[in-house]
């Protein structure tokens, strides 16, 4: 007994404790380790256990077969039939512990053996990825404490629209092709000598040996590219797909782990945003972009609480007569006392999803002034309020639209919902009926940015919208003779002939408003006209407009006949 429990004993300091619960990580690396490093000296001790009982159980049979030798020929003349009983007893009691020892150790053995390999199937689990049986993240960051005093460099990679494939196809699909796509990916890297790791999801990591900015690294980047850029064939389905790249390099762009994923990762923002299938290295500009970004994110989530945003209006004049028809509202954000431009803020409240708030302020300071301009001139004025894609496929937009008509009272007439067409065509039949609720609302609507997007005819002939509007980049170099010219002219005569208002963006010249005219054109809007202003002076451009329009029409009744 006490030999079993000493063995006993000894496998618990050489095993894992099964209470803990699976999925943790049950061992440090350096008790991994340790682990591994006596198991030999494990395995050597219970072999000399067993072959400790072998020899005495044959030492023992030898010596019993002498005495009993010795009473038969009468070398112990005392010995009585009982002694020779108690020796033939003793003997096999011995042989019966010593194989009961024998087993015991053997069991040890094999006990021991399948703990040992538990901890290393535990052990490669708790740093491997269970779909492709990659090295994980947490491998990747230990590997990255480990590098050699010679250049590395990092390449994390992601796969390019990877969600819109599992929204169409499903998980399951999309973990068939993280395989297929894995599986290239090891195969390309191993050529330039280097390891590849799942951090999470479509996100993939590759350590190569190379340095940073080098010809080997550029080759080895281009067939990462190319082994993805080759299409797929997944259940019938044959899809195309591509890999967005950032590197840094060890050490001149981080020689800690957590600096070079940090750059790593920045380079690879940049390079999805670039539109993706591209390698971009890490440069200090691209972190100090990064870093802008982040603080412009913080800060235009206080924007409105701080009082930073604003509204400003430019206005739209009417071909027709020249009058004035309302103005856009555009929204405008001074932080820190400096201008920040839409170009970059609006992209930046798209991104992180904070555009739908900022969407139903705007659309509710516009609302106001609608009512604040009520009345001013005999037509009332429309203020057009532009709908980001996220606002719109938000759910209850339609709800938010008539609670904020509600508690504003602007007359629905008087409000102009301009939406791009990407949105139309995205949407698909839902977009039809949320502008079909808008319409009925008695809104107005406008498709924002026309030809610019993908310009569904098919859509846009069963759309409830009352208006087209020309893009500003087919104006900005309209002539006679320009190859945006027959487009603009195109535009007017579809819209038209759909029964629809066409407005122009980003009249500048007397001759470009001279050539919209000419071709029929309705509406202009653009800095010949006027620039955006604030809601103060919106309001006494629409008061000037009002008064040369009356004064017009009282000349034109004083005229002689």
């Amino acid at each position: 007994m006490r030999a079993g429990f000493s063995l006993g004993r000894l496998a618990e300091c050489f095993t894992l404790r099964p209470a803990l619960p699976v999925g943790r990580r049950l061992l440090t690396l350096p008790q991994r380790l340790a682990t591994r490093r006596f198991r030999p000296a494990v395995y050597a001790l219970l072999a000399t256990v067993i072959g400790s009982g072998i020899v005495l159980s044959v030492q023992i049979e030898r010596s019993t077969a002498r005495i009993l030798q010795e009473l038969v020929h009468g070398a112990i003349v005392a010995a009585s039939r009982d002694t020779e009983d108690s020796v033939v007893l003793l003997s096999r009691m011995v042989h019966l512990f010593n194989v009961l020892a024998l087993l015991t150790a053997g069991f040890m053995m094999y006990h021991i053996r399948v703990r040992f390999r538990s901890e290393d199937e535990l052990a490669h689990q708790a740093g491997h990825d269970p779909l492709t049986g990659l090295p994980d993240r947490r491998s990747f960051e230990l590997r990255l404490q480990q590098l050699p005093a010679q250049p590395h460099t990092v390449v994390l990679g992601t796969i390019d629209r990877f969600g819109a494939l599992v929204g169409g196809y499903g998980h399951a699909f999309g973990d068939r092709m993280i395989q297929a796509i894995v599986a290239r990916i090891e195969a390309a890297a191993h050529l330039h000598a280097g390891e590849v790791f799942r951090l999470d999801g479509a996100n993939i990591a590759v350590l190569y040996p190379l340095a940073q900015g080098g010809v080997l690294l550029s080759d080895a980047a281009d067939a990462l590219l190319r082994c993805v850029r080759t299409p797929f064939s997944c259940d019938d389905h044959e899809l195309f797909s591509s890999l967005s790249l950032g590197s840094a390099g060890f050490p001149e762009d981080g020689a800690g782990a957590h600096a070079l994923l940090r750059n790593a990762d920045a380079a690879l923002r940049h390079a999805r945003r670039g539109g993706g299938d591209q390698l971009l290295p890490y440069s200090r500009a691209l972190n100090a972009h990064t870093e802008h970004r982040l603080t412009l994110e913080a800060a235009l989530r206080r924007a409105i609480e701080r009082g930073e945003l604003d509204v400003h209006y430019q206005p739209q004049q009417v071909l027709r007569d020249g009058s004035l028809l309302g103005f856009e509202a555009l929204l405008r954000w001074r932080h820190g006392g400096e201008p920040i431009s839409p170009a970059e803020f609006i992209p930046l409240a798209e991104e992180t999803g904070q555009i739908a708030i900022i969407g139903e302020w705007v659309l509710r300071r516009a609302c106001e002034q609608a009512v604040l301009w009520q009345g001013m001139q005999n037509a009332p004025l429309t203020v057009a309020v532009n709908i980001s894609p996220r606002q719109f496929s938000r759910p209850g937009f339609v709800e938010g639209v008539r609670r904020i008509l509600a508690q504003t009272g602007a007359a629905p007439t008087t409000i102009e919902l301009e939406i791009t067409e990407g949105v139309m065509v995205e949407g698909g039949e839902r977009a039809v009926a949320v502008l079909s609720e808008l319409r009925a609302l008695g809104l107005r609507l406008s498709i924002d940015d026309f030809g610019t997007g993908y310009s569904s005819l098919a859509y846009l002939k069963r759309l409830p919208v009352h208006k087209l509007k020309i893009d500003q980049s087919f104006v900005r170099q309209l002539a006679p003779g320009s190859a945006d010219a027959p487009i603009v002219q195109a535009v007017i005569g579809l819209g038209h002939k759909l029964g629809l208002a066409v407005i122009a963006e980003g009249v500048e010249t007397d001759a470009q408003r001279s050539l919209l005219q000419a071709w029929g054109c309705d509406e202009i809007q653009g800095y010949w006209y006027g620039r955006p202003m604030p809601a103060p002076a919106a309001t006494a451009f629409a008061v000037q407009a009002g008064l040369a329009r009356r004064y017009a029409r009282d000349d034109a009744l004083l005229a002689p006949a």
